[in-house]
């Protein structure tokens, strides 16, 4: 099983490296009734016990926005992706980053980082880049996952997420380290959570 971090990229610049996570997909199975492909996902993480979480990536749904022109257009397509637990390994997920941030019980809200469960279900905001989430089955999509109460000054994060169907991977990749606080408090919410403040 690849580890979690086995792509970890060090800039040799003495600070520690983004938290880029890599995953085998060890289940998926596409849902005619909701047009999606769910998706489990697993790491292993020694010298802890494996990491995983599970996605929803709708196959309908996305919405193009293209900027540009001719050969310089950019391409990107906007809909929604759920994240969910996969039980015990989802928890050690959320703790892992906890501790590899370094975050504190305060920054992130209440309880300490050993002590955190991983959402049950979360919707957000998704986009695209320069790939179409409804090709999955095809093709190598690379989105952005956005949490975000859609308030002003409110908890935000984003996170990168690429699947890769057909070489059975796929990374989470750190976006910029303002977000950690926050992305480990959207992904230890309780119950299900809708950190997509444009879903219907």
């Amino acid at each position: 099983m690849v580890h979690v971090f086995c792509n970890l990229d060090d800039e040799e610049d003495g600070l520690p490296p983004m938290c880029d996570m890599t995953f085998e997909i060890v289940e998926k199975q596409y849902d005619e009734l909701s047009s999606s492909w769910r998706l489990a996902f697993r790491a292993d993480a020694a010298p802890y016990d494996p990491v995983g979480f599970g996605a929803i990536v709708p196959v309908v749904g996305w919405h193009e926005q293209v900027v540009g022109e001719g050969d310089e257009a950019f391409h990107s397509f906007w809909g929604a992706v759920s994240i969910h637990t996969s039980g015990p390994e989802s928890d050690r997920l959320v703790a892992l980053l906890a501790d590899y941030y370094g975050l504190s019980a305060n920054r992130i809200g209440e309880g300490s980082p050993a002590s955190l469960k991983f959402t049950d279900n979360i919707e957000c905001l998704a986009v695209g880049i320069a790939s179409n989430p409804a090709a999955i089955a095809d093709e190598v999509v690379r989105m952005k996952l956005f949490f975000d109460e859609g308030v002003e000054n409110g908890r935000y994060a984003e996170v990168f997420f690429d699947v890769d169907l057909a070489d059975g991977f796929a990374k989470l990749n750190e976006k910029d380290e303002d977000y950690r606080a926050d992305l480990v408090y959207w992904l230890s919410l309780p119950g299900k959570v809708n950190g997509n403040p444009y879903a219907a």
